[in-house]
């Protein structure tokens, strides 16, 4: 049979029928094992708090007797106490536990609800809402899932989004974040029911006081924080960001990617993707591929070998060209911003997009796998940078953004307002 394997098969009618079966994907197949199941969350439910402390020091350290302070980094066995569930240095006298000098420190969760948190945020295969899973844990605050979720984020940012990478490498940027989605709610579009469109008041226009128009509301756009987009010149809003992914390709049939890092910039210029791949790309030894894109042509002559394909003609070369991988990234990160958390921030759009490459690199592995990657990565990158005090007014004044970042305002609204958006006009997040 071919790729696509028809079946013949004859309903209770009788008449005789053709069904199109197409063969399961090797990630498909591997969703279906038994490998990708290897722990649940009624498993959390039922450590004691000891076991928790084990567990989270095993992920941390490898080891629950040799483990190392965090004050004076100092790896021994150090004294034990069962009664505080706590350390003592041998070395500097201080006590310490699992979580102290991480991003959970000071944490009120328990041990059990934190770790199950965890693992039903690695459980989404696009992202994991904050308020979903205070419904599902029955946690009292909102902002208590929020800021878990914003430091797990971190430190993904910090412990995964970072090193070189080297071999034949995939780059591609998206548009994202600025869709506008909150001025669209509620207003109907300028059509009849009977689908004919009415009237507008740019119709009378001749061709010239059209031009003239369109120039001033650009010049308005720019004005009021518009980006023009290098290539075409149209103005972009405030808001709109390009996500880049850098992907590595396997080079095994039906593996895709192996690696992805990422980046945001604000439109696809040379300038951008010459600093992601100076961030995250061993250039002198690994061959790029792109599209036809004006931002590679300067790039693409540092790499042993630069393979473009033209998407306006094919999605793959003659020669087996294409950067389909990192077109994929695209696709997952947008199902995540319009179909998980809806209005994404553009200061904290890197945070979601590291997230979404986690995801990506992490798709042929069982949940308690992902987790414990997950959990290393927000204890071993030390205390939140972010998020700590973030309900206290500690917000992060500065956007993540290549080749330099750039402020930004604070989050949320002002001191003294309700936190609602109802109340105080604010979209929600």
């Amino acid at each position: 049979m071919s790729s696509i394997d028809e079946v013949d098969y004859k309903p209770t009618g009788g008449r005789k029928r053709t069904s199109v079966h197409r063969p399961s994907s090797s990630a498909s197949q591997f969703h279906m094992s038994k490998a990708a199941v290897d722990r649940s969350v009624e498993d959390f439910g039922k450590m004691t708090d000891l076991q928790c402390v084990q567990h989270m020091a095993k992920v941390r350290w490898g080891s629950f007797k040799k483990v190392v302070c965090p004050h004076c980094t100092t790896c021994s066995e150090h004294y034990w106490s069962k009664d505080e569930l706590r350390w003592k240095c041998k070395a500097c006298g201080k006590r310490f536990s699992v979580t102290s000098k991480t991003v959970f420190a000071n944490r009120r969760l328990p041990l059990q609800k934190l770790l199950a948190a965890i693992h039903l945020w690695a459980c989404g295969a696009a992202g994991q809402p904050a308020l979903e899973l205070r419904r599902m844990l029955n946690i009292k605050g909102y902002n208590t899932s929020f800021t878990l979720v914003s430091k797990l984020r971190e430190g993904l940012l910090h412990g995964f989004n970072t090193g070189l990478l080297s071999g034949v490498v995939e780059m591609d940027g998206a548009h994202a974040s600025g869709r506008r989605a909150s001025e669209k709610r509620g207003n109907p579009l300028n059509y009849s029911k009977f689908g004919v469109r009415e009237e507008r008041p740019d119709d009378q226009l001749t061709d010239v006081s059209r031009v003239k128009k369109r120039y001033h509301e650009k010049r308005a756009e720019i004005a009021a924080g518009g980006v023009v987009d290098p290539v075409y010149g149209n103005v972009f809003p405030a808001a709109r960001r390009i996500v880049w992914a850098i992907r590595r390709r396997s080079g095994a049939p039906g593996r895709g990617a192996l690696t992805t890092r990422v980046g945001i910039g604000m439109g696809e210029t040379p300038q951008v993707a010459i600093s992601l791949a100076q961030a995250y790309i061993a250039i002198p030894e690994s061959i790029l591929a792109t599209d036809t894109g004006t931002a590679f042509s300067q790039l693409g002559k540092q790499f042993q070998l630069h393979v473009q394909v033209n998407h306006s003609e094919t999605l793959s070369g003659p020669n087996g060209e294409h950067n389909n991988f990192a077109e994929s990234f695209g696709a997952r990160q947008e199902r995540a911003e319009k179909g998980v958390y809806l209005n994404v921030e553009p200061k904290y759009l890197c945070d979601y997009a590291t997230e979404t490459a986690f995801r990506e690199d992490h798709r042929r592995r069982a949940p308690g796998a992902t987790s414990n990657r997950a959990l290393n990565c927000a204890l071993n990158v030390g205390i939140s940078r972010y998020w700590r005090g973030f309900t206290h007014g500690e917000h992060r004044d500065f956007e993540l953004l290549h080749p330099a970042n750039r402020p930004a305002q604070p989050s949320g609204p002002k001191k003294g307002k309700s936190p609602i958006s109802v109340v105080n006009g604010r979209p929600p997040r």
